[in-house]
């Protein structure tokens, strides 16, 4: 049975027939991994459903997607134009596959980066498309009077276009100078209100602290013996539980217990040095969690758009006197930054020795404590959950923002949240209900984890601290 899809014409969709068919696009294997052309077509069907959607255009993707400023020349970088190509081939891949049957078709009509949406109807047996022969003329018409006839309709062709581009030109002209000055009040403060208030305020940048927890490496045989000394021999049966762990680079040097060192490729096997048993050291500061790296660049950008830089240190080297000088903000739970479980003064949620966050003063409708939810068949994480907590620094004039997921994905989830314009409007408005604004609270999140990555968030909770104001 083939669909009627293509030739149905685009209908306007409420706004949550759009969210679910956005939904399952971004869930599929298309796009979930894809976090630029996710953020794209996020963009695009959010403007569809303020009713902006004529609004598009290469600049303020450029600007909302891909961090481009006022300088941006889509003639000179064509990124918006390559990634709207890319989409529209894995559009056509998805809808081949997994969203072959999906109630809904989302379309980007070439030319245009305005979200098109068509019904799916499958094809009524025995329905075809009947073309009708045009009729014919008896009488033909004079030849000077049919020259005439052409010679108006050509010029009247002629003035519609000339207006046509008129308008076009004024319609652009339009939406350059809002563009401009929608740039330009992205650098003041107040647009940020009350989240990032203080932050962008103070001329000196913040402090970023990026996590770097102890980790366990295998040893290589470029490891100092004064660092690999102390290290921990791999048993047997803790090999065969790696197994299926690893994939090698051909030129690396492997072995399975009781064999001789081998070349390959195969999976199952264990880096290790030639001739020696695998080891593992502890690594206090070579890492950092996916999710904090990833919401470092979220970071980065929200920053730069705002016109402003950012200091970052690993928590290491954090001091008090940091903390004392500076606006800080810390990426990353008592698990993976030490200065985490030093600063919960007079906090409601607490992250806990068990891996979960607690609540120690729950409201109507809230839980005592919060677990992260795992796919029991493959152990994979699936519902995290993060903290967002604004309270004063050490010093009177400073503020410490915190950014923590029990786990990495919820970290990178609580960057987004407070970097992303949607998402960003959403908390300032909930910290302004009732016509005074919240200045320290603490957000908790509810962040659903696809492979490894993010995909969905919400605020469950929202608490005020009873802190004194300065």
């Amino acid at each position: 049975m083939e669909s009627r899809l293509a030739q149905s014409t685009p209908e306007s969709f409420a706004a949550e027939d759009v969210r679910n068919t956005l939904d399952r696009i971004l869930r599929s294997k298309y796009f979930v991994n894809a976090h630029k052309k996710k953020q794209f077509l996020q963009l695009i069907c959010d403007f569809y459903i303020e009713g902006r959607a004529h609004e598009l255009n290469e600049h303020i993707l450029g600007y909302d997607v891909f961090g481009r400023d006022s300088s941006y020349n889509p003639a000179a970088d064509p990124i918006v134009r390559v990634f709207a190509h890319e989409i529209r081939k894995k559009l056509e891949a998805y809808y081949a596959d997994e969203g072959a049957k999906d109630p809904i078709h989302l379309e980007i009509p070439a030319g245009s980066y305005q979200p098109a949406f068509r019904r799916y109807l499958p094809e009524a047996a025995g329905e075809s498309l009947e073309e009708a022969a045009p009729a014919q003329s008896e009488s033909r018409a004079k030849p000077g009077r049919r020259r005439s006839w052409v010679l108006g309709l050509t010029v009247s062709l002629g003035l519609l276009c000339l207006a046509a581009a008129l308008i076009g030109l004024a319609v652009s002209n339009w939406q350059l100078r809002k563009q401009v000055a929608e740039i330009e009040s992205t650098r003041n403060p107040s647009s940020y209100a009350p989240l990032w208030t203080s932050f962008l305020a103070d001329r000196n940048p913040p402090l970023v602290i990026l996590s770097n927890p102890p980790i366990l490496r295998f040893t290589n045989p470029s490891d100092e013996k004064s660092t690999t000394k102390n290290s921990i021999p791999l048993a047997a049966e803790t090999i065969e539980a790696l197994k299926d762990k690893f994939v090698l680079n051909p030129e690396i040097s492997i072995r399975e217990p009781g064999d001789q060192v081998k070349q390959g490729t195969q999976k199952g096997r264990v880096v290790t040095e030639r001739n020696q048993t695998p080891r593992l050291i502890i690594s206090t500061n070579d890492y950092t969690g996916i999710g904090e790296a990833i919401g470092l660049y979220y970071l980065t950008d929200f920053f730069s758009k705002a016109g402003r830089n950012i200091s970052l240190k690993q928590s290491r080297t954090l001091s008090a006197e940091d903390l004392k000088n500076h606006n800080v903000i810390m990426l990353g739970g008592v698990w993976v930054n030490e200065w985490s479980s030093k600063l919960t003064t007079g906090e409601d949620f607490l992250f806990t020795s068990k891996g979960t966050i607690e609540n120690r003063d729950p409201q109507p409708g809230e839980e005592s404590e919060y677990v992260p939810q795992f796919d029991r068949r493959t152990g994979n994480l699936v519902t995290d959950y993060a903290l967002i907590t604004v309270k004063p620094s050490m010093s009177a004039v400073n503020d410490l923002m915190l950014l923590a997921g029990i786990y990495s994905q919820g970290t990178e989830a609580t960057v987004e949240y407070v970097t992303n314009k949607n998402y960003l409007d959403l908390l300032n408005q909930r910290l302004q209900q009732g016509g005074a604004s919240v200045r320290y609270f603490q957000a908790l999140l509810k962040v659903g984890v696809e492979n490894g990555v993010p995909t969905t968030i919400s605020i469950i909770a929202l608490h005020e601290l009873a802190l004194p104001e300065r």
